[in-house]
């Protein structure tokens, strides 16, 4: 009986401490997440903060974005609880993707601009089948190495006019009542917007023919009527007062031919309408200090041989006064004063440009003349997008494509700090530039004495024109008993007539040769008697400088430093030109050395 009780009361006991509350087990805080960086992502989804966040327009209050499918899914205070991959933004400074509201692209120039952040362009004349070969990529996230494009394809231009000179045959309108089928026919070609080159009879120079006023009027009725923006390229105040008052929706350039006036000021400010003034290119024309104090003495990394060169060319300076400039600058600020919509845009790739780099130089040229710091960072964003009606891009908010920029400093303190991006991503996808390869050097000694073929030691022969740009000259090449003999005529017609034989110094025209370890070029020639002229290319340059010699009839030594060809990037030429006189000519060409 003892026993029993024992047992029961056991029992008891194991019973009432099975029943006691059991102590909680010491857990810890919970594990916070990783980061992941940029590049470990492997698609375009992903949480991105805490950043300092400017949507396009102006700063936020939300520390932190969603990028779904690569666009913008909502902006966040706090982090959000999600699985998304969280990218740690370090609290860096986060702007929209920016846009070059003027550039003229081909070959590889959506990728150089998107080397830079740009991450999308308005073309301002090009060619419409490139044109259309890039609008699908405007609907979609793919990845991609190259910058949306929207663009005016075809320019309205005069016979002769603006636009005509660049060897590639384009329509022309000759008076108003073509309007209404021009328009329709840019339109069917793939333009999103017309643009319109036009002079004033009023203007103290006209370099190129017009169209007429009353043709100016119906091409902009036209395009409003078929639903389309109209722009007006001038370059004097009496074009741009007559451009706006024949109803253009915005000015391509700005000018410095005299000040803006009050007329001018009052309707494009009463009128919504906007200014791109290209400050970049003009400043080559006038000043010719930026890019020297900005990139050329110590270039970034993803510029190009190619974009060095355009960077360094000039168009003519000595037939404009540099003080002109100040009148650029006093016109482009009393224009965002006024509160005209100031769009920046760079010209790329015309003289003192490159595309992408030049719209960051644009931006401080604007912030130089006045324009305040967060009106600068809305020219590259938002106010393109309200110009001329983008879809999806110039903004960071739900529904707009994840085109971005992270930055290591605030945009507000200093523009110069887009030029160093810390991560570049279009449509959510991370972009990282493909750095350019170095350009081999060529050492000294003999290119070519042509006693087997026309190749050359790099590079090679072939005869060239201005045929190629629809000119009117020709050139042909023969081997003639060990000698290269260049038979042709020079004719003018083209702005600048040419013909003869060119040497390309590598396989590559884009990065060509670096020959700054060599003094010069010498070479034997004969010929018809007169002047000829010896043309050095920079890679990716359509302005060559050039060397001038008289060639007779007998054989004669020429040697030609390159210190002669002012303006050469000796570090990147990608071509040489031997030109025959004005008239029928014929040379001979023998040992071609580099010494």
């Amino acid at each position: 009986m003892k026993s029993l009780v024992i047992m029961l009361i056991a029992a008891l006991l194991v019973v009432f401490f099975l029943l006691l509350p059991q102590p909680q087990q010491e857990t810890g805080p919970a594990p916070i997440p990783k980061a992941a960086s940029p590049a470990e992502l492997t698609d375009n989804s992903f949480i991105l903060g805490p950043v300092q966040l400017f949507d396009g327009e102006k700063w936020r209050e939300e520390r932190f974005i969603e990028i779904t499918n690569g666009r913008v899914q909502q902006l966040y205070l706090e982090k959000p609880d999600t699985a998304l991959p969280w990218v740690d933004g370090n609290s860096q400074w986060l702007i929209p993707g920016l846009i070059d509201a003027h550039v003229h692209a081909w070959d590889d120039a959506l990728q150089q601009a998107l080397n830079f952040g740009v991450t999308t362009v308005l073309d301002m004349f090009g060619d419409h089948q490139f044109l259309a070969t890039q609008k699908a990529a405007r609907a979609s996230t793919p990845q991609t190495n190259k910058a949306d494009i929207y663009g005016a394809g075809t320019l309205v231009s005069a016979a002769k006019g603006h636009g005509t000179q660049y060897g590639r045959a384009i329509p022309v309108i000759e008076r108003p009542e073509q309007a209404t089928k021009f328009v329709a026919d840019r339109l069917a070609e793939g333009s999103d917007f017309i643009k319109i080159v036009y002079t004033s009879d009023k203007a103290l120079r006209r370099f190129r023919p017009s169209i007429d006023l009353a043709t100016l009027t119906a091409v902009i009725a036209a395009a409003k009527a078929q639903g389309v923006l109209a722009v007006v390229h001038i370059a004097d105040l009496p074009s741009a007062e007559e451009a706006i008052a024949a109803g253009a929706d915005g000015l391509v350039h700005s000018f410095f031919s005299e000040s803006v006036s009050n007329t001018l000021l009052q309707q494009m400010a009463g009128g919504q309408r906007f200014i791109i003034p290209t400050m970049t290119v003009m400043e080559g024309m006038l000043a010719n200090k930026i890019n020297e104090e900005l990139l050329l003495n110590a270039p970034p990394a993803a510029l190009t041989p190619a974009a060095i060169s355009s960077l360094t060319e000039r168009f003519n300076p000595s037939l404009i006064p540099s003080d002109r400039y100040q009148l650029l600058v006093n016109n482009t600020k009393q224009m965002a004063d006024a509160g005209i919509l100031v769009l920046a845009g760079s010209d790329a790739p015309n003289p003192n440009t490159a595309h992408g780099v030049s719209l960051i130089i644009e931006m401080v040229l604007l912030q130089r003349a006045g324009v305040p710091v967060l009106q600068v960072l809305q020219s590259a964003s938002s106010a393109p997008t309200r110009a001329f009606g983008l879809e999806n891009v110039g903004y960071l908010r739900p529904g707009y494509k994840a085109d971005m920029l992270l930055l290591a400093s605030d945009p507000m303190a200093g523009l110069t700090t887009l030029l160093a991006p810390q991560a570049i991503w279009k449509n959510g996808w991370l972009h990282q530039p493909e750095l350019p390869a170095e350009t081999a050097k060529i050492a000294a000694g003999l290119v070519a004495d042509f006693t087997t073929d026309l190749s050359a030691r790099s590079g090679g022969f072939a005869a060239s024109s201005d045929s190629m740009m629809q000119g009117k000259s020709s050139a042909e090449i023969s081997m003639q008993q060990g000698v290269l003999q260049v038979t042709g005529v020079t004719r003018p017609g083209f702005s600048y007539p040419w013909a003869g034989v060119a040497w390309q110094t590598s396989s590559s025209i884009e990065s060509g040769s670096d020959v700054s370890d060599i003094k010069g070029i010498r070479f034997r020639i004969l010929g018809t008697p007169g002047e000829y002229r010896l043309d050095a290319f920079s890679a990716g340059s359509f302005m060559p400088v050039s060397h001038r010699f008289a060639v007779t009839a007998d054989w004669q030594t020429i040697v030609a430093p390159f210190s002669v060809f002012k303006g050469l990037n000796t570090e990147a030429v990608a071509m040489l030109i031997w030109n025959g006189p004005e008239g029928e000519f014929q040379f001979e060409l023998d040992d071609i050395t580099l010494e």
